[in-house]
């Protein structure tokens, strides 16, 4: 009898830290977790030389208050695309920073669900200012809304404190501005179709810039399909000043019949100096 007890009162306790677990479980799943969802409507800042100021716009695309902290920071482009922080004493082989020329406001952003703001850029062009471009980029911190905030005229009466989150951790803008005659050429080298390592069939080439300028654009693959030419594939381009060249390389998939030739045209970007509507045709490569 006493060994029918003792199982019963460890079946129940069994069961009690079953059922316990079970909860917590549960209550970790639905309790709300912090998080940051800032549209950003812009991929860059570019102020031209006859221009000193640029609007950059951003959107809280949730349903709550949220805040943030736009610091400076500088990065140096990797031949792979990536981009690595440097210590701001360190400079960057033919990079200027435009941090030290640049006025922004606000600095802080207290937005409202489904808010747009404005964020203001503006150079500052000193005497003696050496001709070039210039280049840094701009940081979104999250912060913590302050406790007395009104969502509905977006007014606080103190300030947050800041956290930082993995949602937009090191999320970064870039900034550019130019500074008198800057120069760029453009071409390409070492084009031809075949497969990569991991066996996709596509394009490869290696953009190469020259001048004082970085080559930001698009690049386009055609092909003649009949009488009309039809884009395959398409790529935005991004060699920065510190940087010569960068291979890339496009997957065309199932090409369409009688695509013998492949065209590479490329556009730069609206603010570029030598922008055109029209794209320019950079390499033609046969398809065996």
């Amino acid at each position: 009898m006493k060994g029918s007890m003792m199982k019963a009162l460890w079946n129940f306790r069994l069961f009690s830290m079953v059922v316990a677990v079970l909860l917590f479980s549960v209550i970790v799943v639905v309790l709300p977790r912090p998080s940051h969802a800032l549209l950003i409507l812009d991929d860059m800042i570019f102020i031209g030389p006859k221009s000193s100021a640029a609007i950059f716009k951003v959107k809280n695309a949730t349903k709550v208050p949220e805040a943030y902290r736009l610091d400076w920071t500088q990065l140096q482009m990797l031949p792979n695309g990536r981009k690595d922080a440097v210590p701001d004493n360190v400079a960057i082989p033919n990079v200027m920073p435009a941090e030290p020329y640049m006025y922004m406001s606000p600095r802080r952003l207290l937005l409202r669900p489904d808010q747009l703001q404005h964020v203001r850029f503006m150079v500052r062009r000193m005497e003696n200012l050496a001709p070039g471009e210039y280049r840094s980029y701009i940081v979104f911190q999250p912060e913590i809304v302050p406790d007395q905030y009104d969502p509905a005229t977006g007014s606080s009466a103190a300030q947050g404190t800041s956290i930082q989150l993995n949602m937009l951790s090191g999320f970064r803008i870039p900034v550019f501005f130019l500074h008198g005659q800057t120069s760029l050429k453009t071409f390409v080298t070492e084009s031809g179709y075949g497969r990569n390592a991991q066996g996709k069939a596509g394009v490869y080439f290696t953009f190469v810039r020259e001048g004082n300028r970085s080559a930001i654009g698009d690049m386009e693959v055609r092909c003649m399909v009949g009488e009309q030419l039809t884009k395959i594939a398409s790529t935005g381009i991004k060699v920065y000043t510190e940087l010569n060249s960068r291979n890339y390389f496009l997957s065309t998939r199932d090409l369409p019949p009688g695509c013998n030739t492949l065209y590479l045209d490329y556009r730069p970007h609206s603010g570029d100096p030598d922008y055109t509507e029209a794209f320019v045709r950079m390499a033609e490569i046969p398809v065996q």
